[in-house]
């Protein structure tokens, strides 16, 4: 079995003890190995593989017995919270319709009406981001931050407005969404930092198409992602 390198996060153990349970190598009611053979298989330290268990717990796809070990619960994890305990595949589809009919001509507006003071706001929520990469955290804040400060940069204080009245379900998509990249994917969150960065760069270079074509890019990127997991 390959060996992770102390310096990788506990994602990346979480990342690796996941595509096993998902190609049958464990499988459910199996009982995973121990703490201290998995942290001797990965070269990690017992901390390490702890907090990658408890991550997989938070997932849904093992159960964590006191005096007994951890063992399988499930093949496909579980992301959605009580944000989104209600919210049916239809309505998800339906919210990112909404975000693309919105975002799209909004990023294209953006990026012909923006002022200095707009490019350091989106700035700003940009660096939230990848300090949130750092933390551990989703980051969802910064994340509508980021697409607030577009709206901004519009000049049209109807499509700010439109852009509130749903950021609380916007909001609830962004923060599964980064979930469950922080949780399968170590490097996707990264990605996802990098996409709203190219955005960011199509709108200070006043490139209207480029913007349009980064935006819808990110929202199907966040649609695959969403849909897989309901």
């Amino acid at each position: 079995m390959a060996r992770i390198e102390r310096k990788k996060l506990y994602e990346e153990i979480a990342d690796r003890i996941s595509n096993q349970i998902k190609a049958g190598e464990f499988t459910v009611n199996e009982k995973l190995p121990s703490i201290q053979k998995l942290s001797q298989d990965y070269g990690v330290g017992q901390a390490s593989i702890r907090e990658a268990l408890n991550a997989l717990r938070v997932m849904g796809l093992v159960e964590i017995r006191h005096g007994e070990g951890t063992f399988v619960k499930s093949i496909k994890p579980k992301f959605f919270s009580k944000e989104m305990a209600d919210y049916t595949r239809k309505d998800v589809i339906d919210l990112l319709e909404v975000r693309k009919i919105i975002e799209i001509g909004t990023v294209g507006r953006a990026a012909v009406n923006h002022t200095q003071n707009d490019l350091i706001r989106m700035k700003d929520a940009l660096d939230q981001m990848k300090l949130a990469i750092t933390n551990k955290v989703t980051g969802e804040e910064s994340d509508f931050a980021f697409h607030l400060a577009i709206a901004h940069a519009t000049e049209n204080e109807l499509l700010t407005q439109l852009l509130e009245e749903v950021s609380v379900k916007i909001k609830a998509t962004m923060k599964e969404t980064r979930k469950i990249w922080i949780y399968t994917e170590t490097k996707s969150i990264e990605k996802l930092y990098k996409e709203h960065l190219e955005i960011y760069e199509a709108i200070k270079s006043k490139n209207v198409r480029l913007s349009e074509e980064k935006m819808l890019n990110h929202l199907e990127e966040v649609e695959d992602v969403l849909l897989q997991h309901l």
